[in-house]
């Protein structure tokens, strides 16, 4: 038995039930990152002592007949941008370097509390800003399906070492895309949740000590093999976060999902003067199609009227305010129209879920593409568009509205690389959405 292609949830059930030990799990963890990580250059921090200590301290725990919860003894990663005590936080930024946090990020405390080992840090671009994960501090990370692509960012080394099986849970962020393209990307799933159900303290590029700022568009979630996990998961690190006032609970009436055939899904090749390449499109085309055979609702459709160039300016004019010091009032009147503009958009989805249950839409209009300088027009069908509009044309407009997304792996491009799909939800549906993302995957697994 490979202890490293087992879920999180499952490795935490066969440790509580005693037919593993924590020692185990960490020992074969730590062999498998020793024999693949040199190559992709995922987890760039890793304390192997003391992770070894975490081992051996769960086993003496659970032998005394107590239980952390529900991750206890299970080895995660966290993202190299969430600040971790004692352990190496740089967020690929020179100046913190050798920054060691004396306190956890919110999510990272809650997950300890839940019993879960910090396995190690992965690698980002410096400060979270770019969709490939190429570091000043810690070099580039390559996408296991192919080294010579990129696996994404900026959740990039995370997405590298869930899909290497280098770890069986990451913790990472999402501003405009770094989960979901890192997702697609590596074949994996990934959850954005609702904006504001995570708490996202601790979180760099907000430097350490100085006032929070970033009060939209960034989320923090999971990114694992199964939904199962991303379900657990998000039961763990959401709720209140006396650190962060706007952080809050959601009330989610969930009702049991017996078949997909009670949904209504809504599916489009993609959004904006973006297009999907054809592999993308045959993708979606054959989801709508399968789902329409099982006698499903499903309409090729979107809500009208999206002007997502519009809603692209839009955020921009946030992130480019809430990046700053709120002091600077010059730039406050466009804020506050930008916010009010924001709306508009959210309320027009969710009418939009008023008709339908998930929206499915590609996650990056084409599979990985090989490693190039950051900015670099990117090619789609013969044609070349804007680095950053071209990969986040279709995950950026879910940052502005706040709405949660679950990226599915769908099917391999002729090239051998993973096409993923975006199901969004009504927001504040997380645990619905998941749900039915997990109904779906047992379809994909079936049909594709």
């Amino acid at each position: 038995m490979n202890l490293t292609f087992l879920p999180a949830h499952i490795l935490a059930k066969r440790i509580r039930e005693r037919h593993v030990s924590c020692q185990e799990v960490v020992t074969a963890y730590l062999e498998r990152i020793s024999q693949y990580n040199p190559r992709l250059n995922a987890i760039v921090t890793l304390d192997t002592e003391q992770v070894y200590q975490q081992g051996k301290k769960a086993d003496e725990t659970l032998a005394k007949g107590e239980l952390m919860g529900p991750l206890h003894g299970v080895p995660i990663t966290i993202k190299d941008s969430l600040e971790t005590q004692g352990l190496k936080t740089t967020c690929s930024y020179e100046p913190l370097a050798n920054y060691i946090p004396k306190k956890d990020a919110t999510v990272v405390a809650k997950l300890k509390a839940a019993g879960a080992i910090i396995l190690g840090k992965t690698n980002t671009p410096k400060l979270t800003v770019d969709f490939q994960t190429n570091s000043p501090l810690f070099g580039r990370t390559n996408n296991p399906w192919n080294l010579d692509y990129t696996p994404g960012g900026s959740t990039g080394g995370g997405a590298a070492a869930i899909a290497a099986r280098l770890s069986p849970l990451e913790i990472g962020s999402d501003l405009g895309g770094s989960l979901r393209v890192p997702a697609h990307f590596c074949g994996i799933c990934a959850l954005k949740p609702t904006e504001h159900r995570v708490s996202t303290f601790g979180h760099i590029p907000e430097l350490p000590g100085n006032p929070q700022t970033i009060k939209h568009l960034q989320n923090v979630g999971p990114l694992a093999h199964c939904i199962d996990d991303l379900l657990l998961c998000l039961s763990i690190i959401e709720g209140v976060d006396i650190q962060q006032s706007w952080v809050r609970e959601f009330t989610e009436i969930i009702d049991p999902i017996k078949s997909l055939t009670s949904l209504r899904f809504a599916w489009i090749k993609g959004i904006g003067d973006i297009p999907s390449c054809s592999e993308t499109n045959h993708a979606l085309e054959s989801l709508g199609l399968c789902l329409t055979d099982l006698g499903c609702h499903v309409e090729n459709t979107s809500p009208s009227n999206l002007d997502c160039s519009q809603a692209w300016e839009i955020y921009q004019t946030i992130l480019s305010y809430e990046f700053r010091d709120f002091s600077q009032q010059d730039k406050y009147p466009d804020y506050k129209m930008a916010l009010e503009k924001r709306q508009i958009f959210i309320d027009k989805i969710e009418q939009f879920f008023d008709n339908f249950d998930v929206w499915l839409i590609p996650v990056v209009p084409i599979p990985a593409f090989p490693h190039c300088p950051s900015g670099s027009d990117i090619e789609i069908e013969g044609e070349k568009y804007p680095y950053l509009r071209a990969i986040g044309a279709y995950t950026i407009l879910f940052n502005l509205t706040g709405h949660p997304v679950v990226v599915l792996p769908l099917q391999l491009s002729s090239q051998g690389l993973p096409i993923g799909v975006q199901l969004v939800g009504k927001r504040g549906a997380d645990m619905t959405l998941l749900n039915i993302a997990k109904k779906l995957s047992e379809i994909i697994k079936i049909a594709f």
